[in-house]
């Protein structure tokens, strides 16, 4: 279930209690100046502290990868990236790899996505995550273009 991360965690247990399995309050990118242009109501309005306050208190009363919070693999820097996802994995928060891609509309002023090279490094971070965090991504899809379950089937080559 994805959502926009309430100010009652007391929501959270309402979804949970009507058949949630997991949860994503998705930040979309660790770069916050970045996320000032690219997401600016999610800095703005819901906050990343409130996305983070509300991940943080999935994992801790629902458990390891019960919350989520999806990626825009491709808009930032390898090195950020990196930053935020293994702080969602120390916290027991699954960071999901949803793949760029540019559809007629620059973002920061570019339509380039990333070389090969880059994407191979954050499927590799990602699967050395998922598995020293033991964060198992769903195995049913949803309409994001996510990655994390091919990520997950790579570790277990």
């Amino acid at each position: 279930m994805y959502i926009t991360p309430p100010a009652d965690t007391n929501i959270i247990d309402d979804y949970f209690t009507l058949g949630a399995d997991r949860i994503a309050c998705s930040l979309e990118l660790w770069d916050e100046e970045k996320a000032k242009i690219v997401t600016p109501g999610k800095i703005k309005i819901t906050t990343r502290k409130r996305h983070l306050d509300i991940l943080e208190y999935i994992a801790g009363k629902y458990g390891p990868g019960k919350a989520f919070s999806n990626f825009i693999i491709g808009l930032e820097d390898y090195e950020t990236l990196k930053e935020g996802a293994v702080y969602l994995a120390e916290r027991d928060i699954m960071p999901a790899a949803s793949v760029w891609m540019p559809m007629g509309k620059p973002v920061c002023g570019s339509m380039t996505a990333p070389d090969v090279d880059y994407y191979k490094r954050v499927k590799d971070l990602f699967a050395e995550l998922y598995k020293k965090y033991d964060l198992e991504p769903p195995k049913s899809h949803g309409l994001n273009v996510c990655i994390e379950r091919d990520i997950w089937n790579y570790t277990e080559e």
